[in-house]
């Protein structure tokens, strides 16, 4: 930590802050959802409107980003965030939350998030040395392994039998004290030129060519595309399978969560190492397998012990999809352009968030639970055999040799 300096701890602690709560109602949500429905459709609709916001303004937000002080944005939307999650804290508490309210609020914390995101990825070339790149996005897969997917569900899950609203408040809490500790880093930002309507029209084009002039960020991207199409079909109704194949209770389904976060953390823990010792290409290309393998063997069981060990080797390899792919797209872009390029990396990887939640409600409701875990594994072998030959580690290393000056296309 002492190489990666104050600034970057005060970061991180923010995203430690915020990923714990984000824990808390990653589990809250989906049992707040399945409390008032059981429709696979209905259920899926709740991820499709936090998702959404992804394909609407990922690119834009990113254009945004660009002409914005970064930190200001990253305060502005936290703060944003804790007013929303208030909202919904007090009609839980009050008795008067509805599906409608649930998807607007959904949809609306979707939108603060990718300008949070988008900033966020940004502004740490801006804090860390580039050879240090690997290092501190492992730091980040660390705490928000620990807070999102292995402390945070499973309280969640806890705090939600309790009081319904508990998590939910404790979740706005966090946003405000991450917005803090983001106001209290002190960097100096290439100043940002003022530019028309029509200029943003055209600075949002450039992100989209720079980032499709990049083969290998542009085959990534279209890599993880395909895995959130297919993965949040199982995520956007993960919460019925639980319940109503593998026959967990509220806090089982925390536990559950948990077991991916376990994950998580040891991926995180050793994914730089990893990275340096087979190459970023195999490692990337090796979740992907991975993952088909995994979906199989999920979509088959129905013995929450064996899901838990799945969800604990997902973890693993996740972490190591994101060191390599956040690595590579923040130490060759530059600096004016890397809002763009991340929004525009966005639209198409968690774009496809939304319209994969949309296809597995419908896929559950009419083929089954379990349905959608197997058009997940046909997906991922598809992504594999099509992108083996463009994503290795002689491209990227290729891609990375090639990075030119500002703004200047690799290929």
């Amino acid at each position: 930590m002492a190489r990666l300096g104050r600034r970057f701890g005060l970061l991180l602690s923010a995203s430690a802050v915020s990923n714990l709560g984000d824990g808390l109602m990653g589990a809250a949500f989906p049992l707040l959802v399945a409390s008032l429905t059981r429709d696979p459709v209905l259920v899926a609709a709740a991820t499709f409107a936090g998702r959404l916001p992804w394909l609407l303004f990922a690119v834009p937000s990113g254009a945004l980003v660009d002409r914005m002080d970064r930190r200001r944005v990253m305060v502005t939307t936290n703060l944003a965030r804790t007013g929303l999650v208030g909202v919904l804290t007090w009609s839980i508490a009050s008795g008067s939350v509805s599906l409608v309210l649930i998807y607007v609020v959904g949809f609306a914390l979707g939108t603060a998030e990718t300008f949070f995101d988008t900033s966020s990825e940004a502004l740490v070339p801006a804090i860390v040395d580039r050879d240090l790149l690997p290092n501190a996005n492992a730091r980040f897969q660390l705490f928000e392994w620990t807070g999102n997917t292995f402390i945070g569900p499973p309280l969640g899950a806890a705090l939600f039998g309790v009081a319904a609203a508990l998590p939910f408040g404790l979740n706005a809490v966090s946003f405000a004290v991450a917005a803090g500790l983001i106001a209290l880093i002190a960097v100096e930002l290439p100043p940002r030129r003022r530019t028309s309507e029509a200029q943003l029209r055209v600075e949002v084009l450039e992100g989209l060519r720079w980032l499709w002039r990049q083969p290998v960020i542009r085959t990534l991207a279209l890599m993880a595309g395909a895995t959130n199409l297919v993965t949040f079909g199982i995520i956007s109704v993960f919460v019925l399978f639980a319940q109503d194949v593998l026959g967990i209770d509220d806090v089982g389904y925390g536990i559950l969560l948990a077991t991916l976060g376990v994950g998580g953390l040891i991926g995180a823990s050793f994914a730089a190492r990893i990275v340096a010792k087979v190459g970023p290409g195999v490692a990337a290309q090796a979740t992907v397998l991975i993952g088909a393998l995994l979906n199989v063997a999920l979509g088959l069981t129905s013995n929450p012990w064996v899901a838990g060990g799945i969800l604990f080797t997902y973890g693993l390899s996740i972490t190591l999809w994101n060191v390599v792919s956040v690595s590579l797209r923040q130490s060759i872009t530059p600096d004016e352009l890397r809002g763009r390029v991340a929004g525009a990396s966005r639209l198409v990887t968690w774009g496809a968030q939304p319209v994969g939640a949309a296809l597995g409600g419908v896929v559950a409701a009419w083929l089954g639970i379990r349905a959608p875990f197997f058009l997940a594994a046909a997906g991922l072998l598809l992504s594999f055999a099509l992108t083996l030959r463009l994503v290795n580690n002689r491209t990227i290393a290729a891609a990375k040799a090639g990075a030119e000056g500002p703004g200047e296309p690799t290929g």
